[in-house]
């Protein structure tokens, strides 16, 4: 790699150049002395000259222990502009990640992002958005972390036409840069990104192309189930597609990801030096000696505790939700059923089934979720069992084998009365379950804990489909009707509810301001 300058040389007045460190999108960086002897890094500007003195004239004032300063820009007699700033003798976190392909420990990723967070956070304040957040640019220096590389920070509120196309680096480009219309979000995003990398040695959207890699930026969903369970909320917010439903402070997440380590303090974990850990080599011995647990492991020795927790949520969701079905049904049958028992039973056990279905299979879909083919044939799946179910409920004669050992084979007159009300179980269930969203149901950062709109679109939709079928008696339709409704009813009731951080107010601007 060809530099401009040799050791030696003295391009800027006040300072000599001793030797070269690398060469970016922008231009050269060199480690320097000046004439007092300070040691200094300069980087000469070369390339996409206005970005990087606009983004370098808004940090020059800035000064943050997480941050690397920025002390002076200058011109040399040739005309060349030179960047002044602090030199940081530690190493990047790019350099830690590639000799740990498979990620550093979670407490170790907690360090290092805490000093990302308290750096952009003052940015943040400060109104400026740095767009440029890799780990190539966060650096570790005697025990503190600091942001570095201010080439594409801009005054946030101030995008004009045509700057998206250099704004960051594409495997931390949040989606809506491809607008031109973005704030401090997409540093949320991109530290999402980062730290998502730091817990498993790879980022969640790659390609071959740099258009692939923004396609799955806009379209895909990361896929955590690698990522230790603590974080998972934290990352599945901060990497959500709409800006509103990531954290509104960076501050905000650096929190969520401290608290992740809280179960740890007490319980004699060793705190990880930065950079120790991430240097010395680790055998299994020393990974169960010295890593930190995870939250599940420091309150429990089974060595099964981490997967017992999502099934005794679930468990308990499900218990719930059959107390809740029962209570009414029994108000249902109460009202409708003058007597009948079975009236109960049939009310019933659809209910819970419905309930059942959408909370194990929905709940599997924890993260927020878009439209897809697979997801809607899971739910017509569920809705063709559930029909199946109600219609044996309602009396069809299914060949169990009876007590002689053979199968109860229908006759053909039965066959011909029972297809009618076979297709219009299976229909109409099999419909109502495609149609609708029932995962948007159980999301965790679902809008409201108790969406009344969710309810009604249900009943809507099971009253369109119920004029599809043959008259009945209102006994009968509700037998139809009342399940799937009391179903979003309970389903919601059940499942844990996370609030949503508010969404900041973009503020309006007039076309010439």
């Amino acid at each position: 790699m060809k530099f401009t300058y040799a050791s030696g040389q003295k391009p800027l007045p006040g300072y000599t150049i001793k030797h070269s460190i690398g060469k970016g999108a922008f231009g050269e960086v060199y480690f320097g002395l000046s004439d007092g002897g300070k040691e200094v890094a300069l980087k000469l500007i070369r390339d996409n000259l206005d970005i990087e003195l606009r983004g370098v004239a808004q940090c020059l004032n800035l000064k943050d222990a997480n941050l690397v300063h920025l002390y002076d820009l200058r011109t040399d007699e040739r005309g060349d502009h030179w960047l002044i700033m602090e030199y940081v003798e530690g190493e990047s976190l790019r350099a830690i990640l590639d000799r740990h392909p498979q990620g550093v420990a979670p407490e170790l990723a907690a360090q290092w992002f805490a000093g990302l967070a308290e750096g952009v956070q003052h940015l943040h304040e400060h109104g400026i958005v740095h767009r440029d957040l890799k780990p190539g640019n966060i650096f570790l220096e005697k025990g503190k972390i600091k942001v570095g590389d201010y080439s594409l920070c801009k005054l946030i509120g101030s995008q004009r036409a045509g700057q998206t196309q250099s704004v960051g680096t594409v495997l931390y480009m949040a989606p809506e840069i491809s607008t031109g219309n973005y704030n401090r979000q997409v540093d949320i995003y991109a530290a999402g990104i980062i730290l998502y990398e730091m817990l498993t040695g790879r980022v969640p959207f790659d390609g071959d192309s740099a258009g692939e890699i923004l396609m799955k930026h806009l379209t895909s969903m990361p896929d955590l189930s690698k990522v230790p369970s603590p974080f998972v909320p934290i990352l599945s917010q901060a990497l959500s597609k709409n800006p509103s439903h990531r954290f509104s402070s960076i501050a905000e997440m650096g929190r969520k990801v401290a608290q992740t380590q809280e179960v740890n303090k007490g319980t004699n974990v060793p705190r990880l030096p930065l950079n120790q850990a991430a240097d010395a080599p680790r055998s299994p011995e020393t990974e169960r000696s010295t890593l930190p647990q995870e939250p599940w492991q420091s309150l429990t020795p089974a060595p099964t505790a981490p997967t017992q927790t999502p099934f005794v949520e679930l468990a308990g969701a499900l218990l719930y939700s059959a107390l809740l079905c029962g209570v009414g049904s029994l108000a249902l049958s109460t009202l409708l059923g003058d007597g009948d028992w079975s009236f109960l039973a049939r009310m019933f056990f659809p209910s819970v089934l419905c309930s059942w279905l959408v909370l194990a299979v929905c709940k599997r879909w924890s993260q927020p979720m878009e439209e897809s083919v697979a997801r809607r044939l899971t739910l017509l799946s569920l809705g063709l069992l559930l029909g199946l179910v109600a219609m044996w409920l309602d009396g069809f004669p299914l060949p169990w084998p009876h007590e002689g050992g053979d199968a109860r084979v229908p006759s053909t007159d039965a066959i011909e009365h029972t297809l009618p009300k076979l297709g219009r179980y299976l229909g109409y269930f099999g419909l109502l379950f495609l149609l609708l969203r029932w995962w948007k149901l159980t999301e965790l950062r679902r809008t409201q804990r108790f969406n009344v709109q969710a309810v009604v679109a249900t009943a809507i939709w099971a009253g369109v489909l119920l004029l599809l079928l043959p008259r009945m008696e209102l006994k009968a339709m509700s037998l139809f009707f009342a399940p799937p409704v009391l179903a979003s009813v309970i389903v919601q009731v059940v499942s844990p509810w996370e609030k949503r951080a508010p969404a900041r107010s973009k503020r309006l601007r007039l076309p010439w301001a």
